[in-house]
């Protein structure tokens, strides 16, 4: 017993993940290298919605984003997004001998920007708007239904809550809408934030998890 008081906080000081206090680190990714904003056609924003996808990130300092993962220790694998702004953030952070385990069922949740001929908003408000109708389900097309795509969230989870129990802790670099749901998918299964570990969902934001014992 005395033994073990000692090592936990060896472990703390040296960054040796500690297995029977796993955590999840969720980050998002760097902020896109450009602006949506100004008003148009739903055309307009669908075309901007995509260039998003396309564009590369702007840059940023890897420590300020290290040191918000604590008992830090460089890890061997990350489960990533295979989404461009997600790949270049990751390869900013972490080293070369890390291996990225890319997951589709990480892709950001997507949706069709609804199609109302003539209407004018902003193209934010199209964005909203048509995120929001998609989550209720009367927004369908050809991409895959907000249902399915939490499906496959929670089925990741669980490969991702397997990794972390068996050492000691988990990082992800995804998206915004990605990490919501996935925080809501763990606490669900009985994880809870670390002491200071919500760190809301803006970008390069980490927010961490820790299993409830």
């Amino acid at each position: 017993m005395f033994l073990k008081l000692l090592l936990i906080p060896l472990a703390v000081f040296t960054g040796v993940p500690d297995q029977d206090n796993p955590r999840i680190y969720l980050i998002r990714h760097a902020k896109v290298d450009m602006e949506i904003y100004g008003w148009g056609s739903a055309r307009k924003s669908g075309e901007l919605k995509e260039m998003y996808n396309l564009t590369g990130i702007r840059d940023f300092d890897r420590e300020k984003v290290l040191k918000k993962i604590r008992e830090y220790a460089p890890p061997d694998t990350i489960y990533l997004s295979p989404q461009h702004r997600a790949v270049m953030t990751a390869e900013h952070i972490f080293d070369t001998t890390t291996f990225f385990r890319i997951d589709n069922r990480l892709v950001e949740l997507d949706y069709s920007v609804l199609s109302i001929p003539v209407l004018r908003l902003p193209v934010k408000a199209w964005l909203f708007i048509s995120r929001i109708t998609w989550m209720a389900g009367a927004n369908q097309s050809e991409k895959a239904a907000y249902n399915d795509r939490i499906s496959e969230l929670k089925e990741f989870s669980e490969e991702l809550i397997f990794f972390a129990e068996h050492h000691g802790h988990a990082i992800v670099v995804a998206h915004g809408m990605v990490n919501r749901e996935l925080i809501r998918i763990l606490k669900k299964s009985g994880w809870h934030f670390c002491k200071n570990g919500r760190d809301g969902f803006g970008n390069l934001s980490v927010n961490c998890l820790q299993k409830k014992l």
